[in-house]
């Protein structure tokens, strides 16, 4: 059985690395982003190896029993906490898809706004070939 406090560890480093990753997310914070991914990684592969597990659902169910088979009060803060951190997970896997559809976006318009886009070199548009349009169109 693990103790209070190498679960209590485990659910802060887990509760902490997604409300970082959050945070990052919500502030567009690029450059923090490849550490804060590699923590918040290693916190999710923890819970989800716990007690030797090899399936992720097998770690958390492990440590959800272990963590109510604790004293109420700490079973119910641990797992305010764990709850929390699935919330934040969840959120996060929406800030992630907004922020590849941007991304998307931005790399769009940007294309369509430099010359090349507009106008070849040689001051013919791009994709015609004498009076014809190419394939690449």
């Amino acid at each position: 059985m693990t103790t209070l406090g190498q679960l209590e560890h485990l659910v802060l480093k887990v509760s902490q690395a997604v409300k970082d990753l959050r945070l990052a997310l919500e502030s567009n914070e690029i450059d923090a982003l490849e550490a804060i991914l590699v923590q918040t990684s290693q916190a999710l592969e923890a819970i989800n190896g716990y007690g030797g597990s090899q399936k992720a659902e097998e770690g958390i169910q492990k440590l959800k029993a272990d963590i109510l088979a604790l004293a109420e009060l700490d079973s119910k803060r641990l797992m305010n906490s764990l709850d929390q951190a699935s919330i934040d997970h969840q959120v996060n896997g929406e800030l992630i898809k907004l922020a590849m559809q941007r991304s998307a976006a931005l790399q769009s318009f940007v294309a369509q706004k430099s010359l090349g886009a507009t106008y070849e070199i040689g001051g013919s548009i791009p994709g015609a070939s004498g009076n014809l349009l190419s394939k690449k169109v």
